[in-house]
């Protein structure tokens, strides 16, 4: 299913400023924990705003993971097997993903790191009529950075407590998250707990 252009603005909200906890390849599914700005609908703050997303019966994913800052061409690009791509992710501390745009983001940004893959699995032939999901992060303190990219047909959502959320609901959750964001000036490091 091709998400619509205003559904892809609302994902792309939901989205900003979400951290990476790990990926990790499974049989036929990719799952992400992202620690999201997400309040929920008596606008409170969960105790933990991770939210696992899996996506089944994905289409390719291609990893680049350097040793190096994003700029810096001649980085040390790690080469990684599917089986080791959640354990590259123990012990980071991931800054935000920033930037507004995740889903189906055209192929510019793709464009400036393919040809410096750590991993490139493709699961489906018909990959490249899916939708995109790109994902980045640096490590604070340290010269990693790390970029993503999943071409897939739909997911879903779950809380960290594993309840499942209809793809709407983490909508509006995001939604409420940026809301009481820009009214309270509340951040991106403090919004686990907090209650307004």
């Amino acid at each position: 299913m091709k998400i619509s252009k205003r559904n892809k603005d609302k994902l792309d909200l939901a989205f900003n400023e979400s951290k990476i906890n790990h990926i990790e390849i499974k049989t036929n599914s990719v799952e992400i924990l992202l620690d999201c700005i997400s309040m929920n609908s008596e606008n409170e703050f969960p105790e933990d705003n991770r939210h696992k997303f899996i996506f089944k019966n994905f289409g390719r994913i291609a990893v680049s993971y350097r040793l190096g800052e994003w700029n810096e061409e001649n980085a040390e690009i790690v080469k990684i097997e599917n089986s080791e791509l959640k354990s590259k992710f123990e012990g980071l501390i991931l800054n935000a993903m920033y930037g507004w745009e995740f889903i189906n983001v055209g192929e510019k940004n793709f464009n400036d790191w393919k040809k410096k893959l750590s991993l490139d699995y493709v699961n489906k032939e018909n990959w490249e009529k899916m939708n995109t999901f790109d994902l980045f992060a640096e490590q604070y303190g340290k010269n990693i950075t790390i970029d993503i990219r999943l071409w897939f047909k739909d997911f879903k959502v779950f809380d960290y407590f594993g309840k499942e959320l209809k793809i709407k609901e983490f909508i509006k959750n995001g939604e409420r998250g940026w809301n009481q964001l820009y009214k309270t000036g509340i951040t991106t490091e403090n919004h686990k707990t907090e209650k307004y």
